[in-house]
Order: structure tokens, then sequence, then C-alpha cells
């Protein structure tokens, strides 16, 4: 997104979660999800900051973009990491800007009435919504949530939608099996018979 959208006088602060959570594949650097970069400094903030690879230079979550979240939501206070994507949107929203609610902290913030609330809001406004758990270096499974939330938030049925969601996220969490490496200097996903290999060797 245009940078000139980015909300006035908002900064990552303290938080570092796309330094952990995102898959990074840079000529300057390449990192595996869920894992903390090796520029991170442990005091916080990056140890090559000026010389930080263009991906780093040019990603910011989407809270950054939308004004309506207050600061409970940066994603290391909230433990939601709210991603823009381009992928795998169902026919007839691709014209409309699509959210990945990917849950970094504890799964229970999905029972949280502000993030229903605003979950809700963007679904009801037709935005495409997906929910994904983020596991380190394991593949991420995202769910689309429109048409399994909207009949019950039409009916502001909260404790059947705290069901569905958790139902959801706990599918996120068993399918995101598919483990990743480095290799050849790009991420990929583990072959199956590398992992019967480390298997049989215990590791």
């Amino acid at each position: 997104m245009d940078n000139k959208l980015l909300v006035k006088n908002r900064e990552c602060g303290e938080c570092t979660a796309c330094c952990v959570e995102l898959v990074i594949e840079d000529p300057k650097l390449v990192k595996l999800p869920g894992v903390k970069c090796k520029h991170l400094k442990r005091s916080g903030g990056c140890g090559i900051y000026q010389t930080r690879p263009r991906t780093c230079q040019e990603w910011y979550c989407m809270w950054r973009f939308m004004p309506l979240l207050d600061k409970s939501w940066r994603p290391d206070q909230k433990g939601v990491l709210i991603k823009r994507i381009f992928e795998k949107i169902p026919a007839g929203y691709e014209k409309k800007l699509a959210l990945n609610f990917e849950i970094i902290g504890k799964k229970s913030v999905i029972h949280d009435i502000n993030f229903i609330e605003v979950l809700a809001g963007y679904i009801v406004q037709g935005f495409p919504c997906f929910i994904s758990y983020a596991k380190p270096k394991r593949t991420l499974q995202m769910v689309f949530l429109n048409e399994k939330l909207l009949p019950f938030i039409e009916s502001r049925n909260i404790k059947v939608l705290k069901e569905k969601l958790s139902s959801v996220l706990e599918s996120c969490v068993k399918s995101s099996t598919n483990k990743m490496i480095i290799k050849d200097g790009k991420v990929s996903m583990m072959p199956r018979t590398y992992k019967s290999y480390n298997y049989n060797k215990g590791q």
C-alpha cells in the first residue's frame, strides 16, 4: 500500500512481530516464519537498520494503515498480526482489500469482544477476511471467514461466533504441519523423504 496512507504519528515502537513472523527471501537475508531474525537485537530494534533488506524497508502490518484500530492493536500487544494478502481470494472478492488476522499470541484473543467487533465490522463491509495461526517454521494455513461467520454476525449470536472462531482456529493449527526449510538460499517445504530421514535419526 501507499506509504502516504500510513496513520499519522503511529510508529512500530517496541513491536518486533514482523522481525519474527515474516518469511523473508531477499538477496541480503533469508528467514523462516516464526524465527527471530538474526539481526534482531536483544534490546529490540534492528542491528542493520540502515542497510536492512528491501523487504524489511517496504513491509508494514495493516495496523499501521488502520486508523480505527487503537494502540492496543499493535501486534505485540494484541497478539494479532494483520496482513494484507493477495492470494487465495474467493471469487467475488477480488477487488476488495483482503485481510489475514494471523494469531501470533494467545488463542483466547479470538474471544475478545473487541477482536470480534473489528473482525465482524470488516466482514459486514464485504472485505474478505481470513484467520491463521502462526507456528514456527511451518506453512501458514489460512481459512476464509466471511461466509462461515456472516449469518451469526447478522443475528448477533456472539456465543456461536466464538464457537465457530475456535473451531476454525483449531483447524488452522492442525493443518499447519508442513515444515519449512532453507535450501539453496530459498524458503521451501521440507520434502517428505527428508522428514522421514530426520525422524529415523531421532532429530
